[in-house]
């Protein structure tokens, strides 16, 4: 029953998208053409929290979204948004939007992974100081690098001496 009621919702929810988009086609039609590269990014795109295609997203938003303001100005018409689109230009402005979302993307995931490498690298320096103090305080059977025997204790020279 609760299954029938998510369909019937779903199914109005799109009816009602599907009327709206041909209700302002100009608009449907400016912002379907204007981010391809978006929705080129959601299927290329494979993590799980789909950053690289937010990033686009938004940047591709941002260039498309002067050429929307122009379509409602001038008229909202469909030859209109037709002859926005058929301008190469206004094209290429659309898509660099989403080039520089991807450079965005691409340019903080290298200064991220760096920036982690070196907190790592600083924490693994401070990890190796303090086991040095630990071994100095307590002595060389707290570093883990003398062998023991199978109960626990440390394998003197005595011992291998004892047991050939």
């Amino acid at each position: 029953m609760v299954k029938k009621k998510k369909s019937v919702k779903s199914r109005i929810l799109l009816a009602g998208f599907f009327v709206t988009s041909i209700a302002i086609l100009p608009t449907t039609i400016l912002f379907f053409f204007g981010m391809l590269p978006s929705v080129v990014a959601r299927f290329v795109d494979r993590s799980k929290q789909k950053t690289q295609t937010l990033t686009i997203s938004f940047m591709n938003f941002a260039a498309v979204f002067p050429f929307w303001f122009q379509l409602i100005q001038r008229e909202h018409k469909l030859d209109e948004s037709l002859q926005i689109l058929l301008n190469p230009m206004n094209i290429i402005i659309m898509f660099s939007g989403a080039l520089m979302g991807y450079l965005i993307d691409w340019a903080l995931s290298g200064i991220i992974a760096t920036m982690m490498v070196q907190k790592g690298h600083a924490r693994l320096k401070q990890i190796r100081k303090i086991q040095q103090e630990l071994i100095n305080r307590w002595g060389e059977e707290v570093s883990g690098e003398i062998p023991l025997d199978p109960f626990g204790f440390p394998i003197t020279k005595e011992k291998n001496e004892q047991n050939p």
